[in-house]
């Protein structure tokens, strides 16, 4: 099993219902091409290091997945390519199944 890790950028002017749209349209395409999101992060909306598509602030999202499937990462970052709600993306091999965080609890 292999480990990867992609960060994409989402307009940020959709609303909280749009984005979700787009997270789950993210999720789903990773299911489809057989690989397996175990952790997902809404990481919100923050100040770009430059510009893209004339805008300065974007809604960033990482996703942690793994999969089998050795063109899983090809074909999702062509297919975030030609997403119009996507502004970029970038996708990082793991050497290993990163832990799963925990939101809110504490020791």
């Amino acid at each position: 099993m292999k480990y990867y890790e992609n960060l994409f950028i989402v307009n940020p002017n959709y609303e909280h219902d749009r984005l979700t749209k787009v997270i789950d349209s993210v999720k789903a395409e990773i299911a489809k091409l057989k690989g397996s999101v175990f952790f997902l992060e809404d990481w919100g909306k923050k100040r770009l290091a430059y510009p893209i598509e004339k805008y300065n602030f974007g809604n960033y999202v990482l996703v942690q997945f793994e999969t089998e499937n050795p063109k899983l990462v090809r074909e999702l970052e062509d297919w975030m390519k030609l997403a119009p709600d996507i502004m970029s993306n970038i996708t990082v091999s793991l050497k290993k199944k990163p832990e799963v965080k925990t939101v809110g609890k504490e020791s």
